[in-house]
């Protein structure tokens, strides 16, 4: 059988492949989006009656289907494979730990709905051809796609706000400390079970179904459970060998233009293996730029009488301590109704509190591909953000008398950046202002791995206006040829 052609494949459907899809199939194109997970089953999936839905984890799904894949360079072959519907991978190492989903709608599904630009200048210095004002609009449209307003512009009654929160300490303060905007649907949806394990009635805003459900019919092709395994450079562009999950078959397609945006970790993990096969050449700084943004998650077991924190929108808000700058989120554990477990220990956790603190770290981290495994280099001690988080939470233990637990030597993230990151040349990076692979013509990147630094802050609308600035780079290349040929 002959290998299918395709212009321009799309690999991931996060933030950046939901993203660039959307605003290319807009100007006109013909995209094929592959994404190694399923569509989940939501409510908005199943009226729209697509088959072969996976439920998110929950109830007698929930051991079965939250965790996907989780690998370690010391792990026999590098990882192990669990379930293909799952909705986790973590990989594991002692230096920097990073956990990311899988699913039509990628992190949508469990992100905490913070729809936040980076701070003024954010793009500016990486590249000449590249800024701040010239991506302006594409975090406009973007956020206006996710409907992405701050609670205190709902009239809804929104339980655990941190803002109208009448028990919250004294010392928590919210004063002057600007709220995120959410793509969240105040006034119409739940307010439980709509983050760390999805949203399964969509009070939550998601790429599925809020940018690729309503493309099906206008040229985008949704493949899900379509892993691609090796990337191949040839004289026509490139040929894609891609695992089909639903089938359990191995397909060939050719592709004139791909873009990865299979997130962070799975985008260095392809680009490397397909290298270490001698697929793709080139790419000497590949694996360097690699950053977790600072995040360091806490538990906060204040155990608070008459309080169900689980309740309420994804994230209850920011806050900071009186004379620190440092930027903390509070979360309860929402979604905490969805894992099987004793009734007492449920009641139990829905007191408890979970804590995010967030800034830019220094993105000096290194990826390595050894003896076909990930590995990453990455010193915190480098990164000071990191220990102005940790004296947070111990000051938080310390005034409010309940311990904060964290991992202090063990750093966490569910937001990789870097790796393959945005630059002037090949020597110190990856991709050029237009988003493509300096020395491979045709191979472009549109997810967290192209962020040249860290945004210091929850990095999903920065990915989809870098995926819109490339998007837009594409569309006007395809633009040029047509009129060549004309």
């Amino acid at each position: 059988m002959a290998a299918e052609q395709h212009d321009i494949i799309v690999i991931g459907s996060g933030f950046g492949g939901a993203t660039l899809a959307a605003r290319l199939v807009a100007a006109g194109a013909r995209v094929t989006l592959l994404e190694r997970g399923p569509w989940r089953d939501t409510d908005a999936i199943r009226a729209a009656s697509i088959a072969g839905r996976a439920p998110l984890p929950a109830g007698k799904h929930f051991f079965s289907h939250a965790l996907r894949r989780v690998s370690a360079s010391w792990l026999p072959g590098g990882q192990i494979n669990l379930h293909h519907d799952g909705l986790f991978d973590l990989h594991y190492d002692r230096q920097l730990s990073m956990l990311c989903s899988s699913g039509v709608g990628g992190g949508s599904h469990v992100y905490s709905a913070m729809n936040v630009r980076p701070v003024d200048g954010y793009w500016n210095g990486h590249h000449d051809n590249v800024c701040s004002e010239s991506l302006a609009p594409h975090y406009d449209w973007i956020l206006k796609q996710m409907g992405s307003r701050t609670a205190a512009s709902s009239s809804a009654l929104i339980p655990n706000n941190i803002v109208t929160d009448s028990r919250r300490p004294v010392w928590m303060n919210v004063a002057g400390v600007r709220q995120p905007e959410m793509g969240f649907r105040f006034g119409d949806g739940s307010f439980s079970n709509n983050s760390f394990f999805g949203s399964q009635d969509n009070s939550k805003v998601t790429l599925d179904e809020r940018l690729l459900l309503p493309l099906l019919e206008r040229g985008l092709n949704v493949r899900d459970r379509h892993e691609v395994r090796d990337i191949c450079q040839t004289e026509q562009g490139f040929r894609l060998v891609v695992m089909d999950h639903k089938h359990n078959r191995m397909h060939t397609l050719l592709a004139r233009r791909v873009v990865l945006a299979a997130g962070t970790l799975n985008t260095l993990r392809l680009l490397f293996a397909s290298r270490a096969r001698g697929s793709l050449n080139g790419m000497p700084a590949l694996g360097l730029g690699i950053g977790g943004n600072g995040d360091v998650p806490a538990y906060w077991a204040c155990n608070e009488s008459g309080r169900d924190y689980s309740l309420g929108t994804p994230c209850h808000g920011r806050f900071a301590l009186d004379n620190d700058a440092t930027d903390l989120t509070r979360y309860g554990l929402n979604g905490v109704d969805c894992i099987p477990m004793p009734p007492t220990l449920r009641a139990r956790l829905k007191r408890d509190l979970v804590l995010v603190g967030m800034g830019a770290d220094s993105a000096d981290g290194i990826a390595r591909w050894q003896n076909g495994k990930l590995s990453l280099q990455y010193r915190q001690q480098n990164s000071p953000v990191l220990a102005d988080i940790y004296r947070a939470f111990d000051r938080i233990s310390a005034l409010s008398g309940k311990k904060v637990y964290f991992l202090r030597s063990r750093p966490i993230t569910v937001h990789p950046f870097g790796g393959v990151r945005l630059g002037q040349n090949s020597a110190s990076s990856v991709i050029s202002a237009r988003g493509e692979v300096h020395d491979i013509p045709g191979l472009f990147v549109a997810d967290g791995s192209a962020l040249p630094a860290a945004p210091g802050v929850p990095p999903s609308m920065t990915i989809a206006a870098w995926a819109g600035h490339v998007a837009a780079q594409l569309s006007s290349s395809s633009s040029s040829s047509q009129q060549e040929v004309a």
